[in-house]
């Protein structure tokens, strides 16, 4: 569809949209079939669907009213078909109003089990505070292709030359992580795959942790508004995402002063192929290194709420920020830490953090065939951001009027005529930039175009 094809009713894009997701759905049960991909570790296929025919299509102008069409679609065909479907938007004010139109419809939370919304809605309300804090560990890159620490302990085995008995002395169930890897990095230096210090220890671990695209769940976490965000992961997929969303990180460490928003990569990144910790000497030596960091994150820990997303806590230098953060607040803590999402009940980490962390299993209503927890953690961080979106950058924005029910579009008529009647000399004002900076946050000056 042309620019010279206006559309007359955003009701003649269902068409589109249904005959798109039918053939989406098709190919994905295809690849499921032939075990290509990923789409065989999602109990239900995953599919994309770009906001088409609001720009070039037509519909420049009537943004709402298609938003509304293309949830309405998308939901109906979804269920039908059996996939799920994420809506691709390209600006803030229709990501905006399209969280505005879900909440207001209610319904696209209703496979999360009995309680989980609730949790949702207190995660939101932390986040609306501005004192929810993601913290990330590997199971936030499984979907995008990452590793596991068991599954980077074994490509790494894999990538360096090991005899029989070695390889099957090194991945012993009972092995902690950090002396496996320091036998491969001494493997590396015995055998080097190429002249780095290390015989190419560090190059192997960025080769296999640096995977380009990223999951539904960074994706999600991207679009929170925090200021801060914690990791243990290498990779750089959150920050990718968070670029995506247009809400850009400054990476500690890193050069320079941090700005508005930031992630602390606690434990190394791509990037830096020095500063990756994952033997055991690497975390002895974290201390001396990089104790300011370790005094910030046990500082969020005070100040804030974090959400431990893919997280396992097992790793003992988190324990040991947990136990100053102890120390300080005294025992048990006044208030909870933070919440972990989990995807199974585990009763002995239960117990030990009860007075720390707030546990919330993330789970299908009725449904516990494979797969389906990692699904029920994404369609709960959905909602979690969903609900924490305030922010009304649609109001005055052109070409969102018609998704707004009378008392806005009462309220944006007013608005913009204050600002046609503010003359010169009162623009000019210091108390001016503060009115324009809030009508600007509402939409003003935003085109469709």
């Amino acid at each position: 569809m042309g620019t010279e094809d206006a559309l007359s009713s955003p009701d003649e894009l269902r068409p589109a949209v249904r005959a798109f997701l039918e053939r989406g759905s098709e190919i994905a049960l295809r690849r499921r079939a032939d075990g290509l991909g990923t789409a065989g570790s999602r109990p239900v296929p995953l599919l994309a669907l770009p906001f088409f025919g609001s720009r070039g299509g037509g519909g420049r102008l009537t943004q709402g009213s298609l938003l509304t069409t293309l949830l309405d679609e998308v939901t109906e065909t979804g269920e039908r078909l059996g996939v799920d479907v994420v809506l691709v938007l390209r600006d803030e004010p229709a990501y905006a109003l399209a969280q505005q139109l879900r909440r207001a419809r209610g319904d696209s939370w209703g496979a999360l089990a009995p309680g989980l919304l609730n949790e949702a809605e207190r995660l939101a309300a932390e986040a609306r505070a501005g004192r929810l804090v993601p913290f990330m560990g590997a199971g936030v890159s499984v979907t995008a292709g990452a590793p596991n620490w068991a599954g980077l302990i074994e490509r790494l085995a894999d990538a360096v030359e090991l005899s029989d008995a070695e390889r099957q002395s090194l991945l012993l169930g009972r092995r902690d992580a950090r002396d496996q890897a320091a036998f491969l990095r001494s493997a590396f230096l015995r055998n080097p795959v190429n002249r780095d210090p290390d015989g190419g220890f560090a190059s192997a671990i960025i080769e296999i942790v640096n995977v380009r695209r990223y999951g539904l769940a960074p994706a999600l976490l991207a679009s929170l508004r925090a200021e801060q965000a914690i990791t243990l992961n290498y990779d750089e997929l959150f920050e990718r995402a968070a670029a995506d969303a247009g809400l850009p990180r400054d990476v500690l460490p890193g050069e320079g002063t941090p700005g508005a928003r930031w992630l602390l990569k606690l434990h190394g990144t791509v990037t830096e192929r020095d500063s990756i910790v994952l033997t055991r000497d690497d975390y002895l030596g974290f201390h001396a290194e990089r104790a300011a960091y370790s005094a910030l994150v046990a500082a969020t820990m005070m100040t804030r709420h974090l959400l431990f997303v893919g997280f396992g806590l097992a790793d003992d230098h988190f324990h040991e920020i947990v136990h100053d953060v102890r120390r300080t607040a005294g025992q048990p803590a006044a208030a909870k830490i933070g919440t972990v999402l989990t995807l199974r009940e585990d009763p002995l980490e239960m117990t030990l953090w009860r007075d720390e962390f707030r546990f919330v299993r993330a789970e299908i209503d009725g449904d516990s065939s494979p797969g389906s927890s990692s699904r029920a953690l994404e369609v709960f961080l959905d909602a979690v951001m969903a609900l924490a979106t305030d922010r009304h950058p649609y109001l005055l924005a052109e070409g969102f009027e018609d998704g707004l029910d009378e008392h806005e579009l009462a309220l944006r008529q007013d608005l913009l005529e204050l600002d046609r009647r503010i003359r010169d000399g009162a623009r000019e004002t210091s108390s001016w930039t503060h009115v324009d900076s809030a009508l600007r946050e509402l939409g003003l000056g935003h085109s469709a175009d």
